[in-house]
């Protein structure tokens, strides 16, 4: 470009700036306020997390329930973040499943230990986002949760660790359960401490 083009730009951007410089100037006020609001936001979102408790990671799959075995009842623990799935079993490792594409889809391991457990976990997987098995998904979600029970069709008492605050506890859970939540029927969870009368109850639906 050559000078007086580079110029003639230049004067009509002043022009322009010098005949527009409220409206320039209130958006930019603008736009700062909606930034600084928003990080404010954020800041308050993450402190508002209370001391104890742990802020569930709605990435991670995790799933608690009971499954039969020849040994008697055992705890499942199964995680994921991905399309494999890692089991343990009272606390101890057992190996690792997956949907297998070779095998329309279905279920599969490789860990011999596994195997005669495998279409049982699968079943109490399909059930995990249902009003039936939502106790396994909200056992994985929240660490503070020691087990749960079906005390009728609508309600399920979950007892939290006595460690963990029950009033801050049950008003996080009020605030973020519904992110769970994938079934229309309605629940009432009974949120309480073991051996203590005192409890929180949260609705669902």
């Amino acid at each position: 470009m050559r000078t007086k083009d580079r110029r003639a730009c230049i004067s009509v951007i002043q022009e322009w700036t010098y005949k527009h410089h409220k409206g320039i100037l209130i958006g930019g006020i603008l736009g700062f306020s909606l930034t600084a609001a928003y990080l404010l936001s954020r800041k308050k979102k993450n402190a508002g997390v209370p001391d104890g408790t742990k802020e569930p990671n709605l990435n991670m799959e995790r799933y608690i329930f009971e499954i039969h075995t020849d040994d008697g009842d055992k705890q499942a623990i199964v995680e994921s973040s991905g399309e494999c799935y890692s089991v343990s079993l009272d606390g101890r490792y057992t190996g690792s499943m997956w949907r297998d594409e070779g095998r329309g889809m279905q279920w599969n391991t490789l860990d011999e230990e596994l195997t005669p457990h495998l279409w049982e976990i699968a079943g109490q997987l399909s059930e995990a986002f249902s009003r039936k098995g939502f106790p396994s998904l909200l056992k994985g979600a929240y660490p503070e949760i020691i087990s749960t029970e079906w005390k009728s069709s609508e309600t399920l008492e979950v007892l939290i660790s006595n460690e963990a605050d029950l009033d801050v506890f049950g008003v996080f859970l009020q605030d973020e359960v519904s992110n769970l939540v994938e079934f229309e029927e309605h629940m009432d969870l009974i949120v309480k401490k073991p051996d203590n009368a005192y409890f929180i109850i949260v609705g669902i639906n």
